[in-house]
């Protein structure tokens, strides 16, 4: 075993080499799930829905009763007023504060878009302060970001459910580039499993740069990582190249993929004054 050169260089690298891509049929998935601002996601679509009156003083503000009808996607609820502003820093409160205007059904509840069923959670918290189930805890926890129900959020986030979810997230971020990669990952077994269905694919990590110090050796010489299909690196996390390999299989295990472990890392074998330190994982997707 060979340790690695330190390097003052830090600089993120993807470098992709061009594959032949497979002709297939493209298929569009449509996403059900909402984004929010979660440590995983981004804002939500539709943050944008609420109207605010123009800036003039003589404008009329929206006039709420005291019961108020929903209909949340779909799904009819009532529920008083001073409910929806329990908290007055929500988007919820700020939604009937009576500074804008809220569209309504063909019935006359006030409309909002999102998932109706997870907001009977919803209220049940600003009535009871009830926190949900265990299967309803992340679609909870992603619409309590989107109405900014500051309070839910922080007492769902020390849930185990969603607590896993934080922490693997946040090992993901260790890496650069990280969802980009895997996506490519994807790509490149699809096209290179069209012979026997398998999809092997080399990617040279590195978590330094590694740079020559013996005046002797050739950098132009002819290196392993030559044959990979992704470089990846570097990055200053203190998490290694075996790491990110296997969280990256990991993480292709739980979306369904089925994932050969990976082979041990093929070092190249050029020395001259010293050793290079650059080798190669294989990650291989089988498409049975």
């Amino acid at each position: 075993m060979f340790e690695e050169e330190d390097s003052d260089t830090v600089e993120e690298i993807i470098t992709v080499r061009p594959l032949p891509t497979p002709r297939l049929k493209q298929i569009q998935v449509h996403h059900a799930q909402r984004h929010v601002a979660s440590p995983w996601c981004n804002g939500h679509a539709d943050s944008g829905r609420l109207a605010a009156q123009p800036p003039d003083s003589k404008r009329e503000e929206a006039s709420f009763p005291p019961i108020i009808p929903l209909n949340v996607g779909g799904h009819i609820y009532m529920t008083r007023l001073s409910t929806l502003l329990k908290y007055s820093d929500s988007m919820l409160a700020a939604m009937f504060s009576g500074r804008h205007r809220i569209d309504r059904d063909n019935n006359g509840n006030y409309f909002l878009d999102s998932n109706g069923v997870i907001f009977s959670h919803i209220l049940e918290f600003l009535r009871y302060g009830s926190l949900p189930d265990k299967e309803n805890a992340f679609l909870v926890y992603r619409d309590a970001h989107y109405y900014g129900l500051h309070e839910l959020v922080e007492k769902l986030a020390l849930r185990p459910e969603i607590a896993a979810i934080s922490v693997k997230e946040a090992h993901k971020s260790q890496f650069p580039n990280y969802t980009e990669v895997k996506e490519q990952v994807i790509r490149t077994a699809m096209a290179n499993a069209s012979i026997n269905r398998v999809g092997d694919v080399n990617i040279y990590a590195f978590r330094k740069e590694f740079k020559a110090k013996a005046p002797s050796f050739s950098l132009k010489h002819t290196c392993v990582t030559e044959q990979a299909d992704i470089a990846v690196g570097p990055w200053e996390a203190a998490a290694d190249e075996e790491t990110f390999i296997r969280c990256l299989e990991n993480d292709l295990l739980e979306e369904g993929f089925i994932v050969r472990p990976h082979e041990a890392k093929r070092r190249c074998k050029y020395y001259n004054g010293q050793t290079c330190q650059k080798f190669l994982f294989k990650i291989s997707i089988s498409f049975d």
